[in-house]
């Protein structure tokens, strides 16, 4: 379906679904995608990320919002959803705009494409995780096995509510990483319950001091020892980029990497190996 008409299509169902209100909708300038809600407007960013030795493999979707004529933080348009319901229709059209953004890369974008679900969304929705927006990467040409969704843990509260987010994620074929982990938690049992896919090691300890870093090393050992693959982010300079290695990750992330940008970088894909005849 041509991009206006996916544009077309999202803002009559959301406007259905609305009573016909045009508080939070999409634009299409020919060029990028933006959507607008509770007065600002809103754009993609993608920072890639990449394999060991460099390889981009995928981008993390970014969110970029202005108000008042001037940038604004992401999470500021998020406080202003102020309910439960205008939580998940914020974080179901912002995911909705990062994937049209995606679609828009001409054939340069590629791999995996990792979008953020606000911690919030987990409480205000309490089952079926993923069923709405599965129907809105399939008009998008996109299947969740292209899609890692993002979550936090606050290492506080009961896991199971999570864990079962989590568990229905994986059900309908997403690849779910637990953010930054390490900030708040870094028990093995409760990562355990949680049984996320991929692991996105908290700045403490995917980057020097070294004082910590066989502590750091050992533990991203268990991880991988469970079969969750490990992502060192923030990376910035060559120091941390040779210490995230030597953890053992598998995938890396930060300025040094790629920054956030309007367009994705290339995928490289793999060569071919030649078969002999």
């Amino acid at each position: 379906m041509p991009l206006t008409e996916l544009v077309h299509y999202f803002n009559k169902r959301r406007q259905f679904a609305r009573a016909g209100t045009e508080e939070d909708t999409l634009e299409f300038d020919g060029q990028r995608v933006y959507a607008r809600f509770a007065g600002h407007i809103l754009g993609s960013l993608f920072q890639p990320l990449a394999e060991r030795g460099g390889r981009v493999l995928g981008h993390e979707a970014h969110l970029q919002a202005w108000g008042s004529g001037r940038a604004l933080p992401a999470q500021a348009v998020f406080l202003d959803a102020r309910t439960d319901e205008a939580l998940v229709r914020l974080d179901r059209l912002v995911r909705t705009l990062h994937a049209l953004n995606f679609l828009l890369q001409r054939g340069q974008a590629g791999g995996i494409l990792a979008l953020n679900v606000h911690p919030r969304l987990v409480r205000a929705v309490p089952d079926r995780h993923g069923q709405v927006f599965e129907s809105v990467l399939s008009r998008c040409g996109l299947t969740p096995d292209r899609v890692v969704l993002e979550l936090a843990d606050d290492g506080l509260s009961e896991p199971a509510p999570l864990a079962a987010a989590i568990a229905e994620y994986q059900e309908r074929g997403y690849r779910i990483a637990l953010d930054n982990f390490g900030r708040h938690s870094s028990e093995l049992g409760r990562l355990e319950a949680l049984a996320p896919d991929i692991v996105k090691l908290d700045r403490s300890l995917s980057r020097p001091p070294a004082p910590a870093a066989h502590i750091a090393a050992a533990l991203v050992a268990e991880i991988r020892r469970r079969g969750m693959q490990v992502v060192g982010q923030h990376i910035e300079n060559a120091e941390q980029l040779q210490h995230a290695k030597e953890l053992g990750v598998d995938w890396l992330q930060g300025f040094l990497i790629g920054r956030p940008a309007l367009d994705c970088r290339p995928i490289a894909r793999p060569r071919r190996v030649p078969v002999a005849a």
